[in-house]
């Protein structure tokens, strides 16, 4: 009985890796230099006058991260990305005294010059001191001065994402209502809110099982 939910475990794990998978740390690039043109990265609407600075001001994996600015609004293409499971994470450092609103966001669809269909918007308030989730109801304090993860694991198969920041889950809401069954872009965005860091982006095939799934599956053995 262990091995068949252990496999069942496995499965679970494994869904969607016939897909590609992405990862950017930042560290291939020059410190100081532009991101746009690099690793895929483009301006939104491909203007490069919302470019965002490779930075090595701060890290999570030494030397660089990318310094999303008042002017950034920077954005990276995925195709071919139509079903299966997906986890999107990344590392987010917000400095003490920040203002304004910064934002991460995807998209199911994306297009320079549009149409564009968005799935979720985190925005980090970093006046009022509050993330919250934009298409749905959860809200939790920023973490400031330190490293601090976001993950979304997305469910093509079942329009359903978790999202989750620092540890804590936010909210489990469809990923789209009226767009494509797709992973189209990553945007990270700045309302003229303070400059904040980004690094240690990743798009892997297939779901980390929250403790809760691992408990049903033991309660099974």
């Amino acid at each position: 009985m262990k091995v068949f939910f252990a496999c069942a475990a496995c499965l679970m794990l494994s869904a969607g890796l016939a897909g590609a998978e992405w990862n950017e740390n930042f560290d291939s690039y020059a410190s100081g230099s532009l991101i746009i043109g690099q690793g895929g990265w483009a301006g939104w609407d491909d203007n490069p006058a919302w470019d965002a600075i490779v930075s090595a001001d701060q890290a999570q994996s030494a030397p660089n991260s990318v310094a999303i600015t008042p002017t950034s609004d920077i954005v990276h293409q995925f195709t071919g990305i139509a079903g299966g499971l997906w986890t999107m994470s990344g590392y987010c450092y917000i400095p003490t005294g920040s203002s304004g609103h910064q934002y991460f966001i995807l998209l199911n669809t994306y297009n320079h010059g549009g149409p564009y269909s968005w799935s979720v918007q985190l925005r980090f308030n970093s006046t009022t001191g509050m993330m919250n989730v934009m298409e749905g109801s959860g809200s939790t304090p920023i973490v400031n001065d330190q490293w601090t993860k976001v993950e979304i694991h997305i469910n093509l198969d079942e329009n359903q994402q978790t999202i989750y920041y620092n540890g804590i889950q936010l909210d489990t809401i469809p990923w789209t209502t009226s767009g494509a069954m797709e992973i189209g872009a990553i945007d990270l965005f700045s309302d003229m809110g303070s400059t904040i860091y980004w690094d240690d982006l990743s798009l892997e095939p297939g779901a980390a099982l929250t403790p809760s799934t691992w408990g049903q599956i033991k309660a099974t053995w």
